[in-house]
């Protein structure tokens, strides 16, 4: 069996709401639930172009305990094109610290600055509800990913496509 291929879809950069609300606790279990509010942003690929819609999502992660370093993802917004089609992106995923996270600079509630790829694992399976018949509908049957680093306080997310059949498009469905 070979190892699939990854091809790039597009790089976000979403702009956060300052802080976030937290729920600590929940239901008693050392869980926490965590609601990042997604202000905008922006995309940019190769066949997609366009902004994330003002507040139109949030991240609603979990912490598991404030011991572990490991949380998981569970964003949804929506993009807007530069032809203005509508596009909801769902991502859900997990995060978790990696050996010199603790050394990174903070900022307010302690989210860090900037993290690399050598501070974290950031990974998300992203799924898209893109108009039928639109130059998008590609989107709704690829499988893909999200790998995010943190740059000057802002997510930057880039999407790839897992495949077989590297340079082939999708099927619509």
């Amino acid at each position: 069996m070979r190892m699939p291929h990854l091809e790039f879809i597009y790089r976000i950069v979403a702009f956060m709401e300052p802080g976030y609300n937290s729920i600590p606790n929940v239901h008693n279990t050392g869980l926490s639930r965590l609601i990042l509010p997604i202000a905008g942003g922006t995309v940019h690929g190769p066949r997609i172009k366009g902004e994330i819609v003002r507040n139109s999502g949030a991240d609603w992660a979990q912490r598991i305990s404030s011991s572990k370093s490991l949380t998981i993802l569970n964003a949804r917004y929506t993009l807007k094109t530069d032809d203005g089609h509508y596009i909801l992106v769902n991502a859900v995923g997990k995060v978790m610290a990696g050996p010199s996270t603790q050394h990174q600079p903070r900022a307010a509630k302690g989210a860090p600055v900037t993290m690399t790829q050598d501070d974290v694992e950031y990974f998300t399976h992203i799924t898209f509800e893109a108009p039928g018949g639109s130059r998008y509908e590609w989107l709704n049957s690829v499988v893909a990913i999200g790998v995010m680093i943190m740059f000057e306080g802002k997510p930057v997310i880039d999407c790839y496509r897992l495949t077989n059949f590297p340079g082939r498009g999708t099927a619509h469905l």
